[in-house]
């Protein structure tokens, strides 16, 4: 039942325009990071800043790097880089990537019982872990001396189940886009999605 509430809300943002517009809104957003935010953040650590560490980092890794930030480049870590821009980021990626999705799982008319139809959720799975990556962030930045080993493990860990479901939901649209066209090459019977 929610599954089908989100495909439904989802599938509505899955026209063409709606996932160009989608796409552009959310890679403005990244290009701005990648532009403004990050090369600050990453000059004053020395390298590239947790969010960017697709595979995690170690205690000793993540402590080098807090030790490296001065106050200025801490207040610009959390606002605008941790709750503006990575804020709207996961969210649009998300819906960018849900709507992929979706317009595949139409295209190759994949019954709604079968497991590929709820792949379309994996997106926001990424964007829960995201922000659960930026607030344990913001307590590694922010507290009283040394963050804790825990939550630097925790940290690390949101990162990278961030990075793999991102990472499994592009894999999931090249294997329905990959489908889609074996299915076209093939005069098997597809589905058009409006827009």
């Amino acid at each position: 039942m929610i599954k089908n509430k989100w495909f439904k809300k989802v599938d509505r943002m899955s026209t063409r325009k709606g996932i160009i517009t989608l796409f552009v809104a959310a890679h403005s957003i990244l290009l701005s990071m990648m532009l403004f935010t990050f090369p600050r953040i990453n000059a004053k650590m020395q390298t590239q800043a947790f969010d960017l560490k697709s595979f995690g980092y170690s205690s000793e890794e993540a402590l080098e790097m807090i030790r490296n930030l001065d106050q200025a480049t801490i207040d610009f870590y959390i606002f605008p880089q941790l709750f503006l821009l990575d804020l709207l980021y996961p969210m649009l990626l998300a819906m960018f990537l849900a709507a992929c999705l979706v317009r595949l799982i139409r295209l190759t008319a994949i019954r709604s019982d079968y497991w590929l139809s709820h792949m379309f959720m994996l997106p926001f799975v990424a964007m829960l872990f995201d922000y659960l990556e930026n607030i344990s962030i913001y307590f590694m930045i922010t507290g009283d001396g040394d963050p804790s080993n825990g939550l630097i493990q925790a940290a690390s860990f949101f990162t990278r189940l961030k990075s793999g479901f991102t990472m499994i939901s592009w894999v999931m649209i090249l294997i329905l886009f990959i489908i889609y066209l074996n299915n076209k090459r093939l005069g098997r019977k597809t589905t058009t999605p409006e827009g």
